[in-house]
């Protein structure tokens, strides 16, 4: 028979398919490959003692099948050991189609001791195929083994190599190749596409000036103008910083004919107290030109504010007391944050949902945010302040995007965990990757708990 289909649609059972149908259709439009945006991509450590390793999480696709990990594992290549020649033993992901076994597994595969060791052979036929991962090294006498004794072929896509999107047969390295051409132009075009966002937002103050509609203008920064429309409408255009204001000392306090804020692009800074009790401020439009949002900018006393904030990733620093809004229900505090003060959301009452992928979460971050029920630490999370989700009474749990070995790790300040003194606080479970941590109330403690 020269010719076959899969014509997937049946009507009345008049046709029938097998698992064979459908992972023959998915390899031909999903490349083999490790899954990017899955755990922790099979990453390899080594334990802290003995001739053990640590694969971490992952998920590959593997000729229309998948192969996951979901928690750490643990390969004690002791018994591979030869006391007088080295020798590598490989990992792989290997598929087995044969009627007997028909299974996706992780295998170890040795070679053979010799004074020059070649890498291990791995069959592959019509009916087994490997993703090489590791290749580790074993010389005799090693009691432990480092980073330095492997080699690493996930992104040798000869044997291993990386499925980050469905391209049927397309190579994703030739892809990715062209992915960094258009994002070179593209950044050479920013400049202009900039200079053209500053243009239009200056041509449309012009035109809202020959048209009316102006409630008020004047200056807010050496080099920054503002016009406030009737429409409730504040832009702000020009370039560099803000002025710093004192409580009650911004030409913006107390406003509350402000709707939307507007920030054309070339302002780099927003000062201190710029925008603080501005009740009916509901959104603001931050620019991608913009690095420092000052102390208590967008302070408003639980008395409304934002509904949602867009932290550009260009903003690298935030001063305390930046935000309390009681609309905002959501916020994420990107990766390129350094600086950052305290008391950023405190009060901001109807906040619900909290996703920190920055380096630190800084002291009394959430106090009294008292409808906060979803927080997500990104592995990122290096230091947790002190006091950041006192009196958040609805948070329960969080979840942490590493181990929990990488979870001790962190630096934890003063009542990290809502928990000081007289205060009980409700936090009683931490979801990390392999496992979690619960709290004791009988002992006061915190215990870890691998799945």
């Amino acid at each position: 028979m020269a010719f076959s289909c899969g014509f997937f649609n049946s009507k009345g059972l008049d046709r029938t398919y097998t698992a064979e149908n459908f992972t023959e259709y998915l390899s031909s439009i999903i490349c083999n490959g490790i899954l990017h945006t899955y755990g922790q991509n099979f990453s390899l450590t080594a334990a802290s003692s003995g001739l053990k390793i640590i694969l971490g999480t992952g998920k590959a696709w593997i000729n229309g099948h998948y192969f996951v990990n979901d928690s750490r594992y643990t390969i004690d290549l002791s018994e591979y050991m030869d006391e007088s020649l080295p020798r590598y033993v490989g990992i792989a992901i290997y598929l087995d189609t044969t009627e007997s076994v028909r299974n996706v597994t992780l295998k170890l595969f040795p070679g053979t001791p010799a004074e020059n060791p070649s890498l291990p052979s791995i069959p592959q036929d019509a009916d087994h195929v490997r993703l090489l991962m590791y290749a580790v090294r074993l010389n005799p006498g090693a009691t432990e083994l480092s980073d330095r004794d492997w080699y690493d072929y996930r992104e040798d896509a000869n044997v291993c190599g990386y499925c980050k999107c469905i391209l049927g047969k397309c190579k994703v390295t030739d892809m990715l190749a062209q992915l960094a051409q258009i994002t070179t132009e593209m950044q050479e075009y920013n400049v202009t596409i900039a200079e053209l966002t500053n243009k239009v937002d200056t041509l449309q103050t012009e035109v809202d000036d020959i048209i009316g509609g102006i409630v008020e203008i004047g200056t807010c920064g050496e080099n920054i103008h503002y016009v406030l429309y009737e429409n409730g409408k504040l832009l702000l255009h020009g370039s560099g910083a803000t002025y710093d204001y004192e409580i009650g000392q911004s030409p913006f306090w107390e406003n509350e004919n402000i709707h939307s804020l507007v920030i054309s692009d070339g302002i780099t800074a927003i000062g201190s107290s710029v925008f603080e009790r501005c009740p009916n401020m509901a959104t603001a439009r931050l620019p991608t030109s913009l690095t420092e949002i000052g102390k208590r900018a967008f302070f408003m006393y639980n008395q409304g504010g934002l509904t949602e904030l867009n932290i550009p990733s260009s903003v690298t620093t935030i001063g305390e007391k930046a935000f309390s809004c009681e609309a905002l229900t959501s916020v994420t505090l990107p990766a390129t944050l350094t600086t950052l003060g305290n008391y950023l959301f405190m009060d901001s009452s109807t906040l619900t949902t909290a996703r920190v992928e920055c380096s630190e979460v800084p002291g009394f971050c959430f106090v009294r945010c008292t409808n906060l029920q979803n927080v997500t630490l990104s592995h990122n999370v290096t230091s947790i302040g002190s006091h950041w989700i006192n009196y958040c009474n609805r948070l329960t749990q969080i979840t942490y995007e590493g181990s929990l070995d990488d979870w001790a790790t962190v630096s934890k300040g003063t009542s990290w965990d809502g928990r000081s003194g007289q205060l009980t606080g409700t936090l009683v479970r931490i979801n990390c990757l392999d496992g979690f941590m619960e709290y004791d109330d009988e002992n006061n403690a915190w215990v870890e708990v691998r799945e």
